[in-house]
Order: structure tokens, then C-alpha cells, then sequence
């Protein structure tokens, strides 16, 4: 009867009823439960704490005066070794002095606690009297044993010990060592042991006590979770009936009209709750999809005739839209290169300019340096001319003289100043071949076609870039091995020509940079020669032993802006604008051929004349 009314009382909750009504059974059991056992499991506990609480902290001081009077006996025993020697002796005393005042303040906290007792009732038996009887036995003993000590410390006063004091400080302590009290004090430690086993007992039986309410309050809570356990799978059931059973209907009719396509089926509606509510929902849902689909299914009829009158004009569109957009990829790509050729153009101009104007501020000083070296040569010799007559006229010259000459080294000096003059000669001379190289390279003024020298060229590029030739602290120096041929005069932009060899002779330089390791040797292999293929054109190969170019890299190394290095050190234009020199203004071609590991090597070949 209670069961069957409980049923109906629990079918009428709603859903969140049901499931908060479980629970709020199963969460107060487990509280109650809970509670009960942690209180009394609590009442041990803190029986086991306050028993071990006692123990150890008895343990702990009789420890103390164990340790303490062990120190004391031994650095007794030391003192009659160490008599020979004074300093050690004082260190061993200090330390003896701590332990001796360690073991007064021990005794004395231990005669104050009756060694940490708090209560006889947490006590082993015959615990407490074992410590009274121990107090009493060496109560005036340890009293006598440390007035007796003190007075001792201070007759021999190690502090200030001298070694003629030796023999009447050893006869003082070994008198000690044998005073009635110092002897008894022997029994001191042993009977000292039997109460630190009543305190290591005691703490094994708080341990026992600790580990018994532990295991009690195990059993309590896991007994309170079976019961949980019990009474929620007693409420799955009740609420799997009442809430389980019609959503899965409910679900699989759902299921059963996506699947079959058939909207005409229903929910049945048992009860009034969220689940019969829901139910009733989905009904007017699939009645609703039902007439939307019919709906649909018309306008997709007037669609589908629209669509086949679409098609036609959109593939006509199509087609005319790719046609506009072939023509406006070719466009962008002209304009790409157009802009590649403008800023590198612009650079090199700019480049060319600068090159241009600083060889002629350094040249008009450099030309009046050197032409007043012949004039410093002739009045430098007209002097030394000079000094001989003197030295022959006067060969005994005056303190005076004959010292300034020494100060300054006379003989060194005019040794010397022929060489100094020299050398400014070969500086000058070098400076001004630098700038016929730098002007010869700009030719700013050979913006046409003209008949060059393409040594003169090739040549001109190495000498600027000497000092990048030179040995540095990663590599060595980088050999150029020149293989010239008998060449004619080419007809050629100069300018633009020798901005090709300064790329590539870069782009070598760097490629040997990377591959600098292990003191390997590295070499740029410039070769000119009359075209074996063509006639009348000439090739010229610059090669190096790098460590080679990747054929995937290889194939786009001409595109504009690709390049391999790092951002801010390459913009990818040089070998682009290199390829349009050759191929669109001079009507040549440029091609690479490496591999991994084997080096590099660019081939130009272009025509002796344009009207070739």
C-alpha cells in the first residue's frame, strides 16, 4: 500500500521534482552518514593525538639530556688528549661549555615537567613512577655532579690554558674523572635508556590507536556510500519509469520519421508533465515541417525552370569574364616587371650618381696630393744634398748639433724619407686607379649603344669589389682564377653590362660566404670566350665552388623579388633585372647550371653587334 501510494505520489512530481526529490535523498544520507562517523571517529582521534603529543615531546626532552650528558663525558675523555695542544684545545672547550649549559637547562625543564607528563591516564603503566623514582635517584646526584663540574672549570680555566700548566690540569681532571659523583653518574644514561623506551612504547601505541580510528571511520563512510548507492539505483529506477521510458519514445519516433521520411506519425501523450509537454510540441512540429515541405517542394518546381533560363546566360558571362581576365593577368605581370626594372633602374642610377660624384671629390685631391709629391721629392733630395755638404765641410759639429742629431735620429731619417715619399707615390697611384675604376663602371655617360672592352668591365667590378675578396675572420680569401680569351670590342649598354657581372660576382662571393667551413679553399672561375654554338656571339661563364643550388630554387631564381636571403639583406630584383638586360636589351640569353654540393656557374652569352 505505501509503495503503490508513493508511486502515484512521485508520477504527479515534474521532472525537475523528480530529480531534485532524488537528490536531496541521497546528498542527506550522505551528510548524516558522514557526520556520524567523523564524530565518532573524532573522539579517538583525539585521544591518539593527545597520547602522541606526550609521547613525543617526552621523548624529545629525554633525548635531550641523553645526548647532552654523552657530549659532556666525551669531551672530557678530550681534554686529556688535547693538552698538548692549546688552540684545539680552546675550540674543543667552547664547544664543551654549550653542552654543559645545554644539559643544566635539559635537567632543570626536566625536573619542572616530570618529564613532559600531561597525564597519567595516557600513560603506559609503571611509566610515571619509573620517572619519579629516576628524578628522585639522580636528582641530588646530577646537582652534585654539576656544582662539583663547575668548580672544576673553574680551577683548570681552560679559557687561558698554558702548556707549563699541563701537568697540574691532567692531575685535576683525572682526579674528576675518578670523584664518586663523576662514577655514578654512569648509571645515569642506562637508567635514562628505560625511559626512552617507555616513550617510544607510548608512541607506538598512540600510532595504533590512530590507525584504528582511521580504519573505523573507513568503514563508516564506505558503509554510508553503499547505502547511497542502494537508495539511488532504487531512484534510477523510479525515475527511469517515470522519465526515461517516454523520452525514449519520444525519440525513437523522431528518429523513425527522419529516417523514413514519413511525417504523418505521432507522439503518444501519457501524462501532462515536461516530457508530455514536449511530446505534444513535437507533434505540432512534424504537422508544421509536413505542410513547409509541400511548400517547398512548389517553389523548387518554379525554381528549377528559372534555373535552366539562368544557366545559359551565366555561362555566357563566364566565358567573356575569363577572357577579361586573361588579358588583365597580362597586364599586372607587365606592370610587375615594368616596376621591377624602374626601382632597380632607380638604384643603380642612383648608385651610378654617387659613384660619379665621389670619384670626382676624391680625385681633384688625390691629383693635388700627388702632383706635389715630385715637388716634396725634389726639395726632400735638394736638403739631404744639404746635410752631406755640412757633415763633409764640418765633420765635427757642435754639442748642440751633435745632439739635436741624435735626438732625432738623423741617419734613421734620411734613410728612411725615400721610402715614406715612395710609398705616398704608390698610395696616390693606387687611390687614382680606384676612381678610373669607379667612373669606368658608372657610365653615366655611355647611356648608349657603344663598343666596350668587357675585360675593362669584369675588371673594373673585381677591383670594387676587392675588399670583399679579402680574407675574414670566418673564411679565407676567395682566389679569382681569370681565363680570358681573345675577345673584339662588343657593342653593348656599358652600364647595364656591368651591372650584370657586379650581380653575378655578388651572388658568388655570397654563395661562398655560406659555404666557408673547414678551411676550405674558395674560388671564382671567370671564363670569356668566342660562342662555339652561335656566331658572332660571345660567352662569358662566371663559376664558383659553392655549395650549390637546389633545382627547385633553381627554376625560379630569374622571377622578380624571389630571393634566399634574409629579409633586409636581398630584394630578389638582381638576377630579374640581370635577365632583362640580357635577354630584352642586349637580345642574349642568361642561364644557370648547378647542383647540390657542386658549385654554381651563370653562362651570358650575348651578340659582338646589335645587328646581329
Amino acid at each position: 500500500m505505501i509503495i503503490n501510494n508513493f508511486n502515484k505520489w512521485f508520477t504527479k512530481l515534474k521532472v525537475g521534482q523528480k530529480i531534485s526529490f532524488g537528490y536531496a535523498i541521497s546528498l542527506g544520507l550522505v551528510i548524516v552518514g558522514t557526520v556520524s562517523g567523523l564524530g565518532m571517529t573524532h573522539y579517538y582521534q583525539y585521544q591518539a593525538q593527545a597520547i602522541e603529543e606526550d609521547a613525543l615531546e617526552e621523548y624529545q626532552l629525554l633525548t635531550r639530556l641523553q645526548i647532552d650528558l654523552l657530549q659532556i663525558r666525551a669531551r672530557e675523555n678530550e681534554f686529556l688528549l688535547l693538552l698538548q695542544k692549546p688552540e684545539e684545545l680552546k675550540k674543543q672547550y667552547i664547544i664543551f661549555l654549550q653542552y654543559h649549559s645545554d644539559f643544566k637547562q635539559a635537567w632543570e625543564d626536566f625536573e619542572e615537567s616530570e618529564g613532559a607528563t600531561k597525564g597519567e591516564e595516557n600513560e603506559l603503566p609503571g611509566e610515571a613512577e619509573g620517572r619519579r623514582r629516576f628524578i628522585h635517584k639522580y636528582g641530588d646526584l646530577t646537582e652534585t655532579y654539576l656544582k662539583n663540574l663547575d668548580e672544576l672549570l673553574q680551577k683548570i680555566n681552560l679559557a687561558e690554558f698554558k702548556l707549563e700548566n699541563t701537568k697540574k690540569v691532567r692531575t685535576q681532571l683525572q682526579k674528576f674523572d675518578e670523584n664518586p659523583a663523576s662514577l655514578q653518574m654512569n648509571g645515569f644514561s642506562e637508567d635514562l635508556i628505560e625511559l626512552i623506551k617507555f616513550a617510544d612504547t607510548e608512541y607506538d601505541m598512540a600510532q595504533t590507536t590512530m590507525e584504528y580510528a582511521r580504519k573505523l571511520q573507513l568503514q563508516i563512510i564506505v558503509i554510508i556510500l553503499l547505502l547511497s548507492g542502494v537508495i539511488a539505483l532504487v531512484l534510477k529506477v523510479a525515475t527511469t519509469r517515470a522519465i526515461a521510458y517516454p523520452i525514449q519514445t519520444l525519440t525513437k519516433i523522431s528518429q523513425q520519421t527522419i529516417r523514413e521520411s514519413n511525417f504523418d506519425l505521432q507522439v503518444p501523450i501519457k501524462s501532462d508533465d515536461e516530457v508530455g509537454v514536449l511530446s505534444s510540441s513535437f507533434n505540432q512540429l512534424i504537422t508544421r515541417v509536413k505542410e513547409l515541405l509541400e511548400q517547398q517542394q512548389e517553389a523548387n518546381d518554379k525554381l528549377e525552370l528559372i534555373n535552366h533560363t539562368l544557366e545559359q546566360t551565366v555561362a555566357d558571362r563566364t566565358k567573356e569574364l575569363t577572357k577579361k581576365n586573361e588579358i588583365l593577368l597580362k597586364v599586372v605581370k607587365e606592370l610587375h616587371d615594368t616596376q621591377a626594372h624602374m626601382v632597380q633602374s632607380e638604384k643603380m642610377s642612383a648608385l651610378g650618381q654617387m659613384i660619379a660624384g665621389v670619384a670626382h671629390e676624391i680625385n681633384n685631391p688625390v691629383n693635388f696630393v700627388h702632383a706635389n709629391l715630385d715637388y716634396i721629392d725634389e726639395y726632400t733630395q735638394s736638403l739631404l744634398q744639404l746635410i752631406h755638404a755640412y757633415q763633409q765641410n764640418y765633420p765635427n759639429p757642435s754639442q748642440v748639433v751633435q745632439d739635436v742629431a741624435n735626438t732625432i735620429e738623423l741617419d734613421f731619417l734620411m734613410e728612411d724619407l725615400d721610402k715614406i715619399i715612395n710609398s705616398m707615390k704608390v698610395g696616390t697611384n693606387r687611390i687614382r686607379d680606384i676612381v678610373v675604376s669607379l667612373r669606368s663602371f658608372s657610365r653615366l655617360d655611355e647611356a648608349e649603344l657603344k663598343a666596350v672592352d668587357l675585360h675593362e668591365g669584369i675588371d673594373n667590378t673585381l677591383m670594387i669589389l676587392n675588399h670583399r675578396l679579402k680574407a675574414q675572420a670566418h673564411r679565407p680569401i676567395i682566389e679569382v682564377v681569370k681565363e680570358y680569351g681573345e675577345l673584339p670590342f662588343v657593342e653593348c649598354y656599358a652600364g647595364q653590362i656591368n651591372q650584370v657581372f657586379m650581380n653575378l660576382l655578388s651572388n658568388a662571393i655570397d654563395a661562398l660566404e655560406e659555404s666557408a667551413v673547414n678551411n676550405k679553399k674558395l674560388t671564382i672561375w671567370i671564363n670569356t670566350q668566342l660562342s662555339k654554338e652561335k656566331e658572332n656571339y660571345i660567352l662569358i661563364t662566371i663559376a664558383d665552388n659553392g655549395s650549390g643550388i637546389p633545382e627547385d630554387i633553381r627554376a625560379k631564381l630569374f622571377d622578380p623579388f624571389f630571393t634566399t636571403k634574409p629579409v633586409g639583406k636581398g630584394t630578389g630584383l638582381g638576377l630579374s633585372i640581370s635577365y632583362q638586360i640580357i635577354t630584352e636589351k642586349h637580345r642574349g640569353r642568361i642561364w644557370c647550371e648547378s647542383a647540390p654540393s657542386q658549385g654554381t656557374k651563370f653562362m651570358v652569352e650575348i651578340p659582338v653587334s646589335s645587328l646581329c
